[in-house]
Protein backbone atom coordinates (compact mmCIF):
# COMPACT_ATOMS: atom_id res chain seq x y z
CA UNK A 1 0.00 0.00 0.00
CA UNK A 2 1.58 3.35 -0.93
CA UNK A 3 1.85 6.64 1.05
CA UNK A 4 -1.41 8.34 -0.62
CA UNK A 5 -4.34 5.68 -0.24
CA UNK A 6 -2.47 5.03 3.38
CA UNK A 7 -3.52 8.75 4.12
CA UNK A 8 -6.88 8.23 2.08
CA UNK A 9 -7.99 5.63 4.50
CA UNK A 10 -6.82 7.21 7.51
CA UNK A 11 -8.74 10.60 6.41
CA UNK A 12 -11.66 8.08 5.69
CA UNK A 13 -11.92 6.74 8.94
CA UNK A 14 -11.25 10.07 10.99
CA UNK A 15 -14.38 11.42 9.44
CA UNK A 16 -16.83 8.56 10.26
CA UNK A 17 -15.70 8.08 13.69
CA UNK A 18 -16.46 12.60 13.57
CA UNK A 19 -19.78 12.21 12.17
CA UNK A 20 -20.65 9.12 14.26
CA UNK A 21 -20.00 11.37 17.65
CA UNK A 22 -21.39 15.08 16.20
CA UNK A 23 -23.73 14.12 12.81
CA UNK A 24 -24.38 17.38 10.81
CA UNK A 25 -27.53 19.08 12.07
CA UNK A 26 -30.08 20.92 9.79
CA UNK A 27 -28.16 24.33 9.60
CA UNK A 28 -31.91 26.12 11.06
CA UNK A 29 -31.68 24.13 14.08
CA UNK A 30 -27.64 25.37 14.13
CA UNK A 31 -28.53 28.65 13.76
CA UNK A 32 -31.63 29.03 16.45
CA UNK A 33 -29.15 26.97 18.71
CA UNK A 34 -26.29 29.46 17.95
CA UNK A 35 -28.66 32.64 18.63
CA UNK A 36 -29.49 31.27 21.79
CA UNK A 37 -25.71 30.76 22.80
CA UNK A 38 -25.01 34.48 21.89
CA UNK A 39 -28.54 35.75 23.05
CA UNK A 40 -27.85 34.03 26.44
CA UNK A 41 -24.18 35.51 26.47
CA UNK A 42 -25.34 38.97 25.87
CA UNK A 43 -27.61 38.78 28.69
CA UNK A 44 -25.25 37.54 31.20
CA UNK A 45 -24.60 41.41 32.15
CA UNK A 46 -27.52 43.24 31.52
CA UNK A 47 -29.97 45.38 33.61
CA UNK A 48 -29.54 46.90 36.92
CA UNK A 49 -28.42 45.29 40.04
CA UNK A 50 -31.30 43.89 41.86
CA UNK A 51 -34.71 41.83 40.76
CA UNK A 52 -33.92 43.27 36.75
CA UNK A 53 -30.38 41.46 36.66
CA UNK A 54 -31.25 38.35 38.33
CA UNK A 55 -34.27 38.36 35.79
CA UNK A 56 -31.73 38.75 32.93
CA UNK A 57 -29.07 36.54 34.52
CA UNK A 58 -31.97 33.48 34.82
CA UNK A 59 -32.93 34.38 30.87
CA UNK A 60 -29.52 34.03 30.14
CA UNK A 61 -29.32 30.46 32.05
CA UNK A 62 -32.67 29.42 29.99
CA UNK A 63 -30.78 30.46 27.14
CA UNK A 64 -27.63 28.48 27.40
CA UNK A 65 -29.80 25.51 28.62
CA UNK A 66 -31.93 25.75 24.76
CA UNK A 67 -28.63 26.11 23.06
CA UNK A 68 -27.53 22.72 24.42
CA UNK A 69 -30.44 21.10 24.62
CA UNK A 70 -31.65 21.17 21.00
CA UNK A 71 -28.47 19.77 19.49
CA UNK A 72 -29.13 16.87 22.24
CA UNK A 73 -32.59 16.40 21.22
CA UNK A 74 -32.16 16.47 17.42
CA UNK A 75 -28.98 13.75 17.94
CA UNK A 76 -31.54 11.60 19.75
CA UNK A 77 -33.90 11.39 17.18
CA UNK A 78 -31.54 10.23 15.17
CA UNK A 79 -30.77 7.50 17.34
CA UNK A 80 -27.84 8.76 18.97
CA UNK A 81 -28.02 8.27 23.27
CA UNK A 82 -25.09 10.38 25.13
CA UNK A 83 -21.45 11.62 24.31
CA UNK A 84 -18.25 10.12 23.11
CA UNK A 85 -15.11 11.54 21.73
CA UNK A 86 -15.30 15.04 20.47
CA UNK A 87 -18.46 15.60 21.26
CA UNK A 88 -18.43 15.28 25.20
CA UNK A 89 -15.58 17.38 24.87
CA UNK A 90 -17.28 20.36 22.76
CA UNK A 91 -19.99 19.76 25.15
CA UNK A 92 -17.74 20.39 29.07
CA UNK A 93 -15.98 23.60 27.15
CA UNK A 94 -19.29 24.99 26.64
CA UNK A 95 -20.24 24.16 29.91
CA UNK A 96 -17.49 25.56 31.32
CA UNK A 97 -17.48 28.94 28.91
CA UNK A 98 -21.13 29.05 30.34
CA UNK A 99 -20.87 28.93 33.54
CA UNK A 100 -17.86 31.35 33.54
CA UNK A 101 -19.48 33.61 31.50
CA UNK A 102 -22.40 33.82 34.17
CA UNK A 103 -20.24 34.23 37.27
CA UNK A 104 -18.43 37.46 35.37
CA UNK A 105 -21.46 38.87 34.15
CA UNK A 106 -23.31 38.79 37.30
CA UNK A 107 -20.63 40.13 39.61
CA UNK A 108 -20.11 43.00 36.68
CA UNK A 109 -21.81 46.56 35.97
CA UNK A 110 -23.53 47.72 33.37
CA UNK A 111 -20.71 49.11 31.90
CA UNK A 112 -19.35 45.62 30.85
CA UNK A 113 -22.84 45.31 28.78
CA UNK A 114 -21.59 46.23 25.10
CA UNK A 115 -18.73 43.75 26.24
CA UNK A 116 -20.67 40.83 26.59
CA UNK A 117 -22.91 41.77 23.69
CA UNK A 118 -20.01 41.53 21.34
CA UNK A 119 -18.67 38.06 23.01
CA UNK A 120 -22.54 37.09 22.29
CA UNK A 121 -22.24 37.99 18.93
CA UNK A 122 -18.52 35.86 18.59
CA UNK A 123 -20.16 32.93 20.64
CA UNK A 124 -22.87 32.59 18.43
CA UNK A 125 -20.79 32.18 15.22
CA UNK A 126 -18.40 30.31 17.07
CA UNK A 127 -21.58 27.65 18.32
CA UNK A 128 -22.65 27.73 14.95
CA UNK A 129 -19.28 26.29 13.39
CA UNK A 130 -19.06 24.05 15.54
CA UNK A 131 -22.60 22.67 15.39
CA UNK A 132 -22.23 22.38 11.25
CA UNK A 133 -18.74 20.31 11.43
CA UNK A 134 -16.76 23.65 10.98
CA UNK A 135 -15.01 23.53 13.96
CA UNK A 136 -14.23 20.32 16.38
CA UNK A 137 -12.40 19.87 19.45
CA UNK A 138 -8.54 19.63 18.85
CA UNK A 139 -8.22 22.25 16.09
CA UNK A 140 -9.05 19.91 13.33
CA UNK A 141 -11.33 20.98 10.83
CA UNK A 142 -14.01 18.46 9.18
CA UNK A 143 -13.73 18.01 6.31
Amino acid sequence: MDHDTARAQADDVRRAHLAASRPSLPRAACALSALCAGAGVALAAQGEPGRQHLAFTAAAVLLFAAAHLLPAALRRRRGLHGHRGWSRTENATFLLVAVSLLVSGSTGGRELAWIFAGLGVVSAVAWYAMLRGVLVAGGRPRA
